[in-house]
């Protein structure tokens, strides 16, 4: 019998009975569903097809096209209803599947990455390429867990998945396989603050882009994100051992420790 892991699965089971008993437990998530309706229906009410609701004066905002240096805004909003598919799988969760099969229908429908901004490859991953693999599996593969059935369903998430991934991986393109922070979409590798990175955005690239080449069946996927990560092991501190947290692409240094 393992013990170790007998008694700390006792003690997680007894600190969840302490603090999170049924009727606390069941208030909690009244409370987080009314919070992630609350934003998600005054996105859709005040913000959609744009990517987010701005909150000061409850209407929906895209990219900064003006400003291309606004990094704030542009490395995140590239014109492609970011709210929307950041929020399929949740809905998925949450059980509503009366909007999680609309929310499908609105993507498959309007969605499109062949669009003139210049985004980071991190943020892209994690909310529009994590999201969307998250909702094709939930329909495709785990149909049965979520009791969700979407008639005619032709892997349109997959596609649109796969063809993110593709318009991303320009930023893979330097020879010492640590990531270029940004792409633009619709050209490639951008050179807009180009020179440093962040390290999440070089080591968790993996998850969502092995996820993608396994389901598309084309390898590169995996292998231009594990070379990365497989660069930023060799780049720990020789004494110990630990990474830092902002790193430059051009002169291969640690910016901040």
């Amino acid at each position: 019998m393992n013990w170790p892991k007998l008694v700390l699965t006792s003690c997680f089971l007894c600190c969840t009975a302490i603090y999170f008993p049924p009727k606390r437990s069941s208030k909690l998530m009244n409370q987080v569903r009314e919070m992630f309706y609350f934003g998600y229906n005054n996105y859709m009410n005040h913000a959609f097809p744009l990517d987010e609701l701005n909150p000061h004066d409850c209407n929906g905002r895209g990219p900064d096209y003006d400003n291309p240096d606004n990094i704030n805004i542009n490395d995140v909003l590239g014109n492609f209803s970011l709210g929307l598919i950041d929020s399929l799988d949740t809905l998925a969760i949450m059980g509503d599947m009366d909007n999680f099969t609309r929310a499908i229908s609105h993507v498959i429908k309007t969605v499109s990455f062949d669009q003139e901004s210049t985004v980071q490859v991190f943020e892209s991953t994690i909310r529009l390429l994590g999201s969307l693999l998250s909702a094709h599996l939930i329909i495709a593969e785990w149909k049965d867990v979520f009791n969700v059935t979407i008639k005619e369903y032709d892997n349109e998430l997959l596609s649109l998945a796969h063809d993110l991934g593709v318009r991303l991986l320009p930023a893979f393109e330097g020879s010492d396989g640590i990531p270029f922070p940004r792409v633009n979409l619709k050209h490639g590798k951008s050179d807009l603050f180009s020179h440093s990175t962040c390290t999440a955005g070089v080591g968790t690239l993996i998850l969502e882009f092995k996820m993608l080449g396994r389901l598309v069946g084309d390898p590169m996927f995996e292998i231009v994100a594990k070379r990365a990560m497989d660069k930023l092991w060799e780049l720990r501190d020789v004494k110990t051992g630990l990474i830092g947290n902002v790193f430059n692409t051009k002169t291969e240094v640690w910016m901040i420790r």
